[in-house]
């Protein structure tokens, strides 16, 4: 993913499959995750996105992630409900307080 095997340390890491083929690399620490598509062809489902975040809101009440400020597509992130709390130099971060993909009641 471009960046030294170190840079993991402290880090969980997962494998997102669909249709038993890997289609992500998903990494949490703490509240905070990360998602990386391996492939043009098949994305995560919402089903894959969701089996990592809900455990993260359940145990912290809120996820969150942060992007280089240079990162224009905030796409994905405001599909799954993240909102952008702030910016610094070098990031935006972003946070989630309810499980995306749910029909609100």
């Amino acid at each position: 993913m471009g960046a030294h095997e170190s840079a993991l340390d402290g880090w969980n890491q997962y494998t997102a499959q669909r249709d038993g083929e890997d289609v992500g690399i998903v990494i949490t620490k703490g509240p905070e995750i990360h998602m990386v598509s391996l492939s043009d062809k098949k994305a995560m489902t919402r089903k894959n996105i969701t089996a990592f975040i809900a455990p993260l809101l359940d145990l912290y009440g809120y996820v969150t992630t942060k992007v280089p400020i240079a990162e224009e597509d905030h796409r994905l992130r405001t599909v799954l409900g993240f909102t952008c709390t702030w910016t610094d130099a070098t990031f935006s971060y972003w946070c989630l307080t309810e499980l995306p993909f749910t029909r609100k009641s």
